[in-house]
């Protein structure tokens, strides 16, 4: 037995130190290569690379406090809807504009004290509001400050205005940017309303990234401690080379001993091998939790926002009902309750489904099913209520598809997850849900033309919890589901996608048995 394994470790020994050896050659006369292409190129770039770096620093702050600014805009106007009515005083204003900015606050998850880089301002005739507590003289010069301001750049333009205010109340909608020598600015502006003479309200807020120094002084710093290192480090880095590569042929020597020991010693000792196989199967166990976890946390964060919604609907409601209002903007709140109540009761589903798929308690109830029926049962269920952004649905379903053998409940299920993706990924955008028959299957298409899965999201999007790189809402277990359903029905599903033009969800499910 120890002569056997004296033999196997002069083997591993000798492969393995030869495979470094030669790995060890290879990165040297790569190392000396790319060294002298990129002191080469060195002396091409550094001239542009300044300039460029603040380019992409300034495009990048832009692009993020713009889209900041733009949320926050369109969830003013979201919430601002149906909520004004006629007022007849400067305290009733108030009244209306500290609601809705509670409801905000909740849903942003923010304080109601706002920080005095994000101004949300309101107007509605001759009332005035302003959320972080500024007079109206304050307010009319800052919105005149930054209208006359020729740095000001808009989405829309076009028009003039004799001053900032009436830019304000006159102009619909319009997202602008500024930026100043110390701050960059990002102004929206949006319209909701009244609900009782149709006077408009004028909402608008201002967001201000206050730490443009660093705009002017990063690129000048990195060049000029680069161009004063740049040389003698390329000079130092040769012949330290030479010098790591044998002390690297030292260590390869030392952990081929090492590893030719701890090798063959798994390989001889069975015992050895099954702590291992437990070990592994602990770090699995481990990652399990972990992603449970991680999930919960998102789970009650997802079932947060309706309640916090569902909350300030109720409050309005009732207040509605002391203030006499009419039978109709209280039933429209009502209708908004009833709205995040059934977007609540889809989680909790996706969470039971899932939790039945890792028991195995999932059984399938096979009846002859017509698609279309399918389709239409959830989109008049569901459709509006997770139609949050506008998108329009076409239909392009067959008279004389062929029905297929499946569990109604459960492909409804399917359909319901596949539409709220599409719909929540899509913005004035078009879900088109259609189906066809191919070489004996029913091929149904859900596509949309929203933002797409990027490449590096594509591997994992039916993995169990997994939610993106860039996504912020969900549970993450939609596509896990789908992908679950289909395949027990013995059908397949993929997905095909391109960022910015949309994703296109495919699955197929075999003919059913005509009698």
């Amino acid at each position: 037995m120890n002569r056997h394994k004296s033999e196997l470790r002069r083997k591993l020994f000798i492969l393995i130190l030869a495979s470094m050896f030669l790995l060890l050659i290879c990165m040297g006369v790569i190392f000396a290569v790319f060294t002298g292409q990129i002191r080469k190129q060195e002396k091409e770039s550094l001239s542009q690379f300044s300039e460029d770096m603040k380019d992409v620093y300034y495009e990048d702050q832009k692009l993020v406090l713009s889209r900041e600014t733009w949320y926050s805009a369109d969830w003013l106007k979201y919430l601002g809807e149906n909520r004004f009515c006629a007022t007849s005083s400067q305290g009733s204003f108030e009244i209306q504009c500290i609601n809705m900015m509670n409801i905000y606050c909740s849903v942003m998850h923010k304080s109601t004290d706002l920080p005095d880089d994000e101004v949300i301002i309101a107007y509605h005739g001759d009332y005035f509001f302003c959320a972080n507590g500024y007079t109206e003289e304050y307010v009319e010069w800052l919105l005149n400050d930054l209208y006359f301001d020729d740095r000001r750049q808009t989405e829309i333009g076009g028009t003039e205005y004799p001053d900032g205010v009436t830019w304000m109340k006159e102009c619909i909608s319009e997202y602008s940017f500024l930026r100043k020598e110390d701050s960059l600015i990002s102004i929206g502006i949006n319209t909701v309303y009244d609900m009782d003479d149709n006077t408009p309200v004028n909402l608008c807020v201002i967001k201000t990234y206050t730490d443009n120094d660093s705009l002017e002084n990063f690129s000048e710093i990195i060049i000029d401690k680069y161009a004063d290192t740049a040389n003698n480090a390329n000079l130092r880095a040769l012949r330290r080379a030479f010098l790591i590569m044998a002390a690297a042929l030292i260590v390869i020597i030392v952990l081929c001993l090492i590893y030719t020991r701890k090798i063959s010693g798994y390989i001889a000792d069975p015992i050895e091998l099954e702590r291992f196989r437990v070990q592994k199967e602990k770090e699995a166990l481990e990652e399990a939790n972990r992603m449970k976890t991680a999930f919960l946390s998102d789970a009650s964060h997802e079932l947060k926002t309706p309640l916090a919604a569902m909350s300030g609907y109720a409050q309005n409601a009732e207040i509605d009902l002391l203030n006499g209002s009419s039978t109709a903007q209280i039933q429209e709140k009502l209708k908004r309750i009833s709205s995040e109540s059934n977007r609540m009761a889809l989680m909790v589903t996706q969470i039971l489904d899932a939790t039945r798929i890792e028991e195995g308690r999932m059984v399938l109830d096979l009846t002859s099913c017509d698609i279309e029926s399918l389709v239409r049962e959830a989109i008049e269920t569901y459709f509006a209520v997770l139609n949050k952004n506008n998108n329009r649905l076409v239909l392009r379903i067959p008279l004389d598809l062929p029905k297929v053998e499946a569990d109604s409940s459960r492909m409804q299920r399917v359909f319901v997850n596949l539409i709220s993706n599409a719909l929540k990924h899509t913005r004035n955008g078009t879900i088109l849900i259609k189906a066809e028959e191919e070489e004996g299957f029913v091929k149904v298409t859900v596509k949309d033309t929203g933002s797409g899965i990027s490449e590096e999201d594509m591997p994992h999007i039916w993995e169990r919890y997994y939610k993106g790189k860039h996504s912020e809402t969900g549970t993450g277990l939609g596509l896990f589901i789908c992908k679950f359903i289909i395949e027990s029905h013995g059908g397949k599903i993929w997905a095909e996608s391109e960022t910015g033009k949309g994703t296109a969800f495919i699955f197929t499910l075999p003919i059913g048995n005509t009698p």
